[in-house]
């Protein structure tokens, strides 16, 4: 009875890592690809001679 209810809980922590760390890639690909849209050109750094 107990080992059945090991293997349960622990059947449920692997799936509720998997699902964690798909929706975490998930979202950083998302941003990263979001990001990618608004930064387009580069920054140019002028000096200034005195």
């Amino acid at each position: 009875m107990m080992s059945n209810i090991r293997e349960f809980l622990k059947k449920r922590e692997v799936i509720l890592f998997l699902l964690l760390f798909l929706i975490g890639s998930l979202s950083f690909g998302l941003g990263y690809l979001a990001a990618g849209e608004y930064n387009k050109s580069p920054i140019i750094i002028e000096k200034c001679s005195k």
